[in-house]
């Protein structure tokens, strides 16, 4: 039972099984129709050997003095009586039985019976019969009239020629659904033999190895091959930017945990208690530092994560925005920050990913409060027929034109125009642009003039 139930969940088995199924049930209607016409065929043989015999005990008839008489029928009736009970009946114009066996029933109606033999089934001791009726004229009767000839025989020669017939067609039925079921077994296999062949060559390779299968396969089989080379290169992809990402990241904790280091190093050894407080405030400074660029490098590694395994759901933007842009106040400090949102829709309703959302927000208003030093920011959102704008616009010193597109590449550090790179990790707008990238939406940048700076987040309203 267990190898059945692995066979059955096996290609190979579940193929071959409903190949089986089908050959069955053509085999079995096949059967059924060749039985039906053995039957058919054996009942027509028979019936001209019983017509004949019926129109040879006619022509045995003559008449005698006025009177019906019969001779023997012994040359019309021994050729049946091979196979089978043979009985007849002899009536003459009269109704009255001339010869042959009086009790033996014919239902035959005499005008068709004058038209040549009649046949008919029936019963005679508790036997199965067949039954032939033919109508002759006999003029030289004392009383003219139709003489009724009946002969009846037992079926059971009918039913063996039926049987014979039926088990040869069943033999050669049973022997080409047997050759079917083979030779659908040897062309599975081989049609199936390619996916070994490719199950082969991924088992055998180095995970390392990346590189597109290439196997010469049927056209049929492309597709798959496609999709398993597919699913490699987005693999390739996925672990060179993750490689990257380490690297990245590796060389960007490397300087922050030396400066720890050694200023951890030099409060040991100071005495000067002014010295030993600036030390120690550079010292917070830089684990500070430490902490938010381990928290940005987590927060990009998350929403890498979340775009790919967790399912959009049905969001409210006001809400979500309005959420954001109150726990990003407190990032002012001690600066008075002017802050103000409006929206042309009190809700807008979109599928995304909340979490993820409210991370991208978060960046863009964390960029304007920390690194852009503004202290007007305006939020606001703008629905379109199929989307929506999130604006963020302050009167910080923004990003130049030329390096907008570097601006959203990771561990890039850009500076105001005409300053140098602004301190931090460089992810914070990577990390909003992967969120748009995963939403279906984009990032733009406006620089306003004389001062100002604007970033756009345009979503899809799915």
């Amino acid at each position: 039972m267990r190898r059945f139930d692995r066979f059955v969940k096996t290609l190979f088995g579940r193929t071959l099984l409903f190949i089986a199924l089908v050959v069955a049930i053509g085999a079995a209607t096949l059967a059924v129709i060749a039985r039906f016409y053995a039957g058919v065929a054996a009942e027509r043989a028979y019936d001209q050997l019983l017509a004949g015999s019926t129109i040879q005990v006619a022509e045995n008839l003559y008449v005698q003095g006025g009177v019906l008489a019969l001779s023997p029928p012994v040359a019309a009736l021994s050729t049946m009586s091979r196979y089978d009970s043979v009985y007849y009946k002899v009536l003459d114009s009269r109704g009255m039985v001339v010869a042959g066996y009086a009790d033996l029933q014919n239902a035959a109606n005499l005008s068709a019976a004058k038209q040549g033999p009649v046949f008919a089934n029936g019963i005679y001791q508790n036997k199965p019969i067949r039954i032939a009726t033919i109508a002759r004229y006999m003029p030289e009767e004392r009383t003219p009239g139709w003489a009724t000839i009946t002969v009846a025989q037992t079926t059971n020669a009918r039913q063996a020629l039926t049987n014979e017939m039926s088990f040869k067609v069943w033999t050669l039925i049973l022997l080409m659904s047997a050759i079917a079921l083979v030779a659908s077994a040897l062309a599975i296999r081989r049609g199936l033999r390619p996916l070994a062949q490719i199950e082969n060559i991924i088992a055998a390779r180095d995970p390392a190895d990346l590189r597109p299968v290439t196997v010469e396969t049927p056209s049929e089989m492309q597709a798959i091959i496609g999709a398993i080379n597919g699913l490699i290169s987005r693999l390739a992809e996925r672990i060179t930017a993750m490689q990257r990402f380490i690297a990245d990241a590796a060389h960007q904790m490397r300087t922050p945990l030396a400066r720890l280091d050694a200023q951890i190093e030099l409060l040991e050894h100071e005495d000067d208690p002014a010295q030993f407080a600036a030390r120690l405030a550079a010292l917070r400074k830089t684990s500070s530092d430490v902490g938010r660029l381990t928290g940005q490098l987590l927060n990009h590694a998350m929403v890498i994560h979340r775009n790919e395994v967790i399912p959009f759901e049905r969001i409210e933007l006001v809400a979500l925005a309005k959420e954001v842009l109150g726990r990003a106040i407190p990032l002012a400090d001690e600066r008075d920050v002017r802050v103000s949102f409006q929206s042309d829709a009190e809700q807008v309703w979109l599928a995304g990913d909340a979490i993820s959302l409210q991370e991208a927000l978060s960046n863009v208003l964390h960029n304007a409060l920390r690194h852009g030093k503004a202290d007007v920011i305006d939020v606001s959102i703008c629905t379109q027929r199929e989307s929506v704008r999130i604006t963020v616009t302050d009167n910080g010193p923004g990003i130049a034109p030329e390096n907008w597109d570097a601006a959203l590449r990771p561990f890039s550090r850009i500076g105001a125009p005409g300053q140098e790179a602004r301190p931090g990790s460089g992810l914070g707008l990577a990390i909003v642009h992967e969120v748009m990238k995963a939403h279906g939406g984009s990032v733009q940048f406006d620089m306003h003039r004389p001062g100002g700076f604007s970033v756009v987040l345009a979503l899809p309203m799915k």
